[in-house]
């Protein structure tokens, strides 16, 4: 049979995230959270209805743009946009072993690096160090 986008994701949520894993309903709900994210803004950019999109529709360049437009449109931090590419990269991740003619373009996907955070300024550090040994 044809996998449609519609089956493989309710295999990914139902069988694989729930009963294979065994996440709680938090942890699901953010994987929904993201993927929710992610088809809204394909739809978008497609101009067409989440219910007409594909599994041809998911590359790495528009996951790339998704998140791009998380942090530049959303207003989100390197923290969120990590978070919903882990999220993208384990239903990827699971698309390529339950479609093995999926999987140059899950790992195209997989290949995607995370952001580094900017490590705060040293600024408070020096506040501390000038304050020890002062009294109180």
């Amino acid at each position: 049979t044809t996998s449609t986008l519609g089956s493989i994701l309710h295999a990914f949520f139902e069988d694989y995230l729930k009963l294979q894993k065994g996440l709680r309903p938090h942890s699901v709900r953010s994987y929904r959270d993201a993927m929710r994210l992610f088809l809204q803004f394909l739809s978008k950019d497609l101009e067409c209805k989440i219910s007409r999109l594909s599994l041809d529709d998911l590359t790495a360049d528009r996951v790339c743009q998704f998140l791009n437009s998380l942090e530049e449109v959303r207003g989100n931090g390197v923290r969120s946009r990590n978070n919903r590419l882990a999220a993208l990269r384990t239903f990827f991740e699971y698309l390529g072993r339950q479609l093995p003619e999926r999987l140059g373009q899950a790992q195209r996907v997989l290949a995607i690096p995370t952001k580094r955070v900017q490590p705060p300024e040293t600024l408070f550090l020096d506040v501390g160090f000038r304050n020890v040994g002062t009294p109180c």
